[in-house]
């Protein structure tokens, strides 16, 4: 177990009092609860007393108190936070036998002159007592120790991540991983107001969301140049599944936090992009979570309240639960509809320290404009939609429920795991479009010629992981083997109809404002699509002195069917693949950890020929090689990782056919060669960091347009968001955070003749913390988010096709904690 330190006061001292004493920025952060196998170790050091409590077995000799506090961090799980410099040369009590930890602290610093208090099921208050000259003790300036220990559910804490599963399905630390793993923090979404998935991950290195520009029908997520958030979206370790056109879409108020995982994953996830994937992490029934409810208005005329609500059940806490729900009504930016409800209830049974079982459902309803494309007149963008917000929308429901069980096996080192969920969309949408045979401008280029299109789609998904974790020790090697078995099925009903070329549907350049109304076509496209999937994995992490190996292997079987219900046609395509992942990771003990990786990844093409065929899948393999850093005396993480990256039968967009629907051919194969550094810090109590550069060179090597770089894939991206909080002194309870995101230029077309500017995006908040006034107002805050403040409308053109980024969003949210 590892255990760091990070400093507060000192900072917030030179900060007010223009350094006037030296200042430590080395603190405590401690307490990495280990999940999955490591729980059987963990439960013979903790038990429980005759009263339930949980009580652990110490043997800590007398000696300097900061050694002291941590060596009782690593053995209670607690991290803490604190300023060295206020304990320095103090000195702790012997503590040895078996305590609560209540009991244990009394004990460890009876004499010292700190006190202390716990102000929630894992945040303890010390405090400095000083005498005076009459023997009174009076309580200096409070040292806070904060414990918001990452648990064994790999949370976050602040704006730090230390634990992920994402990476290796086991709960592993990121610097014991070789693999570039980003993680967004649940407090980060908090500080900057996201609204959506894409405005989450904004601040990540490698991670693109303006590829068609501002569209929230859909979470667009691109990682190292590659689309995740259609065959790498994954939630709570499962895949969501996408339809013909449709996909799940995720609300991040319902989420702890996001992990991006970089690089080819399919040795365990199976069919994956070679980008990577992204994985949401679902709000669970926590003891130390906060209850909140909340009220957001925007400058755009949206309106948006929510609650997240813990509830034990039963004695002894053995059952749980959590109740998350928001509602949204109005526009975004761009005067784009974007209505949402949702509804999360979670309950939680752990019956005992061996046993854990988690229920989760999700209902959510959302009401989008069916289309963001803008008018290309010759080159010029203009301010108006190639569709009709009078006219278009979509409607889509969608139903989750599944679960996650995880038993660890009496007397042996085995842990058995099993997800499992059952998933459904319905989707509805009407659009108009100009981008058929017959439409587009006039040769006056007065007016704008379209058809109007429809589209409905039923999915319904099912998924299982299955999995045996198996820890054992061969000489010097500590072994931990992963064993697993996931099915993955889906079926899709796909409907589709288009209208001729109307003139009630024409936009006319001389009334662009003019309102359209008109029916909905009749569809005349029916499709049933199925899809199957099933996949065997083994993987092995080995530890060796400090040496960190993983080798992985995985079998895949897919199958996929397109089935026409007016003609009985089609055609049906099956699939099999082997594929790999090998890394080495070195983990100094001053926490840095140089590391190389090797993956590869196959995906099975859903796009088909101008005849109808399906494309060949396509294979992807990265090199990675990198360092990670998560240094001593400071609560940080950092990564440096460069990659090469390979993805050949790689399929564009070609065109419609005559008779309907889209085609795609093969343009060969991308390689891109890239670097990455990001960063996170809770630089004190008060500030926290996040901060990121990513430089990506993508060509394409063989096949079409050999030698020119893909569509919408800039160079070079560069971002990072600071937040400070004030909690002393005149500004007392006000917070305010600052963001910058830019963006290079891109290629809009494939013969790179066209290009995309680049841009630079402002970000902003500021707070109030109404404690700050009176206790009786401790959990009331008041913040107001600006997106995209000097409203930079930067175009986004992708073969063809014209979007607008996101505008300026003013936010204010009134919340309360308690």
């Amino acid at each position: 177990m590892q255990v760091r330190q990070a400093g507060e006061a000192g900072l917030i001292k030179g900060l007010t009092l223009g350094l006037a004493r030296g200042v430590s920025l080395a603190a405590l952060a401690a307490g990495l609860v280990v999940a999955g196998v490591t729980t059987n170790a963990k439960a013979q050091q903790q038990s429980t007393s005759e009263s339930g409590a949980a009580v652990f077995e110490f043997s800590i000799p007398s000696q300097d108190l900061n050694q002291a506090l941590l060596t009782f961090a690593d053995q209670t799980n607690l991290q803490l936070f604190y300023d060295v410099d206020r304990v320095a040369g103090l000195k702790s009590s012997a503590l040895t036998g078996t305590h609560t930890p209540d009991d244990a602290l009394r004990i460890l610093l009876s004499g010292s002159g700190v006190t202390y208090r716990f102000t929630g099921e894992s945040t303890v208050s010390l405090s400095k007592l000083e005498l005076s000259d009459g023997d009174s003790a009076t309580i200096t300036d409070p040292v806070y120790v904060e414990a918001s220990s990452q648990e064994m559910d790999d949370l976050a804490h602040g704006y730090v991540a230390t634990r992920s599963s994402a990476g290796t399905k086991t709960s592993t630390p990121l610097v014991e991983t070789a693999k570039s793993i980003s993680v967004v923090s649940g407090q980060e979404m908090e500080d900057r107001a996201v609204a959506s998935v894409e405005d989450a991950v904004a601040y990540t290195a490698g991670v693109a969301t303006n590829n068609y520009g501002y569209d929230p029908r859909f979470d667009q997520v691109y990682v190292r140049g590659y689309p995740v958030h259609i065959y790498g979206d994954y939630r709570d370790g499962l895949r969501q599944m996408t339809g013909v056109y449709a996909t799940f879409r995720t609300e991040p108020y319902s989420l702890e936090q996001l992990e991006i995982v970089k690089g080819p994953t399919a040795a365990l996830y199976g069919q994956t992009t070679p980008g990577g994937l992204l994985n949401s992490v679902t709000k669970r029934p926590r003891k130390d979570a906060d209850n909140n409810v909340y009220a957001r208005f925007t400058n755009t005329e949206s309106y948006e309240g929510g609650f997240d609500y813990n509830l034990g059940l039963g004695e002894n806490d053995e059952w749980a639960s959590r109740f998350v729900g928001m509602a949204r009504y109005g526009e975004t930016s761009n005067d784009i509809q974007d209505d949402r409800q949702m509804f999360a209830p979670t309950i939680r049974w752990q019956p005992n320290t061996d046993t854990d079982l988690t229920v989760y459902t999700l209902f959510q309803h959302d009401e989008t404009d069916a289309s963001a494309t803008l008018l290309n007149l010759n080159g010029e963008i203009l301010d108006y939609r190639t569709s009709d917000a009078d006219y278009d929308y979509q409607k889509q429901d969608q139903f989750q429920v599944g679960y996650d069980l995880t038993h660890d096996l009496s007397n042996v080192p085995v842990t058995l795991a099993q997800k499992a969920r059952f998933g459904y969309f319905d989707l509805e949408a009407r659009y108009l479009t100009g981008g058929v045979v017959g439409g587009g401008w006039n040769a006056a280029d007065t007016e704008y010629r379209r058809v109007a299109q429809a589209v409905q789609e039923t999915l319904w998904s099912a998924q299982v992981d299955n999995q045996v974790i198996t820890t054992f020790e061969t000489d010097d090697a500590k072994h931990e083997i992963l064993t697993g078995l996931d099915l993955m099925y889906s079926k899709s009903d796909y409907r589709s109809g288009s209208s001729a070329v109307l003139s009630d549907y024409t936009f006319y350049l001389s009334d662009p404002y003019r309102s359209i109304s008109g029916t909905t076509p009749a569809y005349t496209t029916f499709d049933d699509v199925t899809y199957n999937q099933s996949g065997i994995y083994v993987q092995d992490q080995i530890e060796l002195g400090n040496w960190h190996l993983n080798g992985g292997v995985r079998f895949d079987y897919a199958e996929r069917k397109r089935i026409s219900r007016l003609t009985n046609t089609g055609s049906t395509d099956y699939n099999t693949a082997t594929t790999f992942n090998v890394s080495a990771l070195y983990a100094f003990d001053n926490g840095i950890s140089p590391y190389v990786s090797w993956g590869t990844s196959f995906l099975p093409s859903t796009s088909q020929d101008s005849e109808g065929k399906m494309l060949t899948p396509t294979e992807g393999e990265q090199y990675e090689a990198g360092i990670k850093f998560e240094p001593v005396g400071f609560d940080g993480f950092f990564t440096v990782s460069a990659y090469r990256l390979t993805e050949d039968n790689v399929a564009r967009y070609a065109g419609e056919r005559a008779s309907g629907g889209s085609y795609y051919d093969s343009i060969g194969k991308v390689e891109s060669r890239g670097l990455e550094i990001e960063g996170s810090a809770n630089v004190s109590e008060n500030l926290s960091l996040v901060g990121n550069l990513a430089y990506n060179n993508a060509k394409i090597v063989k096949g079409s347009y050999r030698g020119n770089t893909p569509l919408v894939t800039p160079e070079k991206a560069a971002s990072s968001w600071a937040n400070y909080n004030f909690n002393q002194g005149p500004l007392d309870g006000w917070g305010f955070g600052v963001g910058v995101r830019y963006t290079d230029s891109s290629y809009a077309n494939y013969t790179n003749t066209s290009k995309n500017k680049p841009y630079t995006l402002l970000d902003a908040a500021i707070r109030y913390d109404f404690a700050a006034l009176s206790n009786k107002l401790d959990g009331l805050t008041l913040a107001i988010n600006g997106t995209n403040l000097a409203d930079n409308d930067a175009a986004i053109c992708n073969n063809g096709y014209c979007y607008q980024i996101e505008g300026q969003t003013i936010a204010a949210t009134l919340k309360y904690d308690w």
